[in-house]
């Protein structure tokens, strides 16, 4: 029997990105962490009977880092996996210091986004860490289970950078995915906490989030995705998994995929299927404003879609051409409105400080949003992100002075702070203009007025309190005490 310790790593000293600091930890609602539990469904499947595998969520279950040793002091772990974000990297590394130091024999194995852009200093950032896995890892993390398993050397797994006996490392850049969704099992949400998951709009029973397509074919100037094959899931295959969630009374459900409506025909597919099978189920998704149109939604509707987040990033034409984005303000605007008059509600993404935003065009998307037919914002300061096309030119240009994000991936220190795209604006003067477009949006009577409509349960107030806090915590600049 082999034991193996699957780990959501804690936020606690998470880096400053595109929102600021006082909005605290997991108050945007807590999430299945589905990539470690299709990783443990499938190494359940490749390995049964020889392996005992557990997955510790420390954001849904809010544990502490003290908790989080006592946790792999009692377990024993035999291999510790963690899925790390450039952002949570200083939290990561702390919980592998303690393993390392609870269970010198520990395997510890990083995937995920941070070691797929930087394998080599990943490796080298700390003498804790063994492995590095880039890509989707399902296959990949089953496979170096069973080397490990069977003592045989990780050399020749695609994907797969790890530090030999000698100490010398050995790195494999080869990105890997999954070919087939289909063949990949469900992922098990009994592993984790899945009655605590919630998310800050709307959800009335139990939520989770759901896959139904990996990839995204589109080249946004300012996303890195490091997969552009599209593959999406049958179904069949999706509809197994609803119902498998529906027998543990989760009912609404998120579809979380780079993009779900990548065209109208999988979305009328999806909601007839649930309208032939009568179910009563709610969801919501994210979406491009190009592939909408009345029958998608008058379907979606009738299915029991409840809301479509569209990113919008920009009210200037000249701003939505310079992303790559794809889409115009006419486009956004008519969809936005046709989706309301269906009865669906619409949360819209922008971006300040874009490249080549003047102060002026900033109020100009401010303007814009303000005027669409939303419900919601989801509004951020943008960061240029490592191996982008916008990082990229921002190091050509000299705008980025170096390499900053390989710098910090090889010396992660704490209070790390990225640079903004820095043409017109310093970072507070970027925040102070974020924490401005969300006073003038949701204390708005129209807004407040419609919220409250919302308040007809115990549960909802009490979801109003917490969303009043996080309100409250962006616009004053003071951290909410968890």
């Amino acid at each position: 029997m082999i034991n193996v310790l699957l780990i959501n790593p804690p936020d606690y000293k998470m880096i400053q990105g595109a929102i600021p600091k006082e909005l605290g930890r997991d108050r945007m609602g807590k999430y299945p962490p589905l990539g470690l539990l299709y990783i443990a469904s499938y190494a359940q499947m490749r390995h049964p009977k020889i392996l005992n595998i557990n997955i510790v969520d420390a954001i849904t279950d809010s544990l502490t880092h003290e908790e989080i040793q006592r946790i792999i002091e009692e377990f024993q772990p035999d291999i510790i996996g963690l899925s790390v974000y450039t952002f949570t990297l200083i939290d990561s590394l702390q919980v592998v210091r303690s393993a390392k130091r609870i269970v010198p024999h520990v395997h510890v194995v990083f995937g995920g986004f941070h070691p797929t852009i930087y394998p080599k200093e990943t490796l080298l950032c700390s003498p804790d860490v063994d492995i590095a896995i880039a890509g989707e890892a399902e296959e990949t993390f089953s496979a170096v289970i069973g080397r490990i398993l069977n003592m045989q050397s990780l050399e020749g797994l695609p994907g797969v950078s790890f530090k030999k006996l000698n100490g010398d490392i050995h790195i494999d850049k080869q990105t890997q995915f999954v070919t087939d969704l289909n063949a990949l099992p469900f992922p098990d949400r009994r592993m984790v906490n899945y009655k605590h998951h919630s998310c800050i709009l709307g959800a009335t029973g139990l939520t989770t989030n759901i896959l139904s397509s990996r990839g995204c074919p589109y080249r946004c100037r300012y996303c890195y995705v490091n997969i552009r094959e599209y593959r999406v899931r049958s179904l069949d295959n999706i509809f197994a998994e609803i119902h498998n969630c529906l027998s543990l009374d989760i009912n609404e459900f998120f579809f979380v995929d780079d993009l779900f409506n990548l065209s109208k025909r999988r979305v009328i597919g999806f909601s007839e299927r649930v309208i032939d099978e009568g179910l009563d189920i709610r969801w919501s998704f994210r979406g491009r404003v190009d592939q909408i149109d009345d029958e998608t939604l008058e379907k979606a509707k009738k299915a029991g879609c409840t809301r479509i987040h569209f990113g919008i990033e920009s009210g200037v034409p000249k701003i939505l051409k310079r992303v790559n984005k794809g889409t115009n303000l006419e486009m956004v605007r008519n969809t936005l409105s046709l989706t309301r008059q269906f009865g669906i509600e619409v949360s819209s993404s922008i971006m300040i400080g874009l490249p080549g935003e003047s102060p002026r065009e900033t109020d100009e998307t401010i303007r814009f949003v303000l005027s669409l037919s939303t419900d919601y914002i989801q509004a951020s300061v943008f960061t240029p992100y490592p191996k982008t096309a916008f990082y990229e030119e921002g190091l050509r240009s000299s705008l980025l002075p170096n390499d900053y994000w390989s710098d910090f991936a090889l010396h992660p220190v704490e209070n790390f702070e990225p640079y903004i795209w820095g043409e017109f604006y310093t970072k507070e003067q970027l925040f102070d203009k974020l924490r401005e477009i969300y006073r003038r949006f949701y204390l708005r009577p129209r807004f407040i007025l419609s919220y409250v409509k919302h308040l007809t349960s115990l549960k909802a107030i009490a979801k109003l309190a917490k969303n009043f806090q996080t309100f409250h915590s962006l616009v004053t600049k003071r951290r909410i005490k968890d």
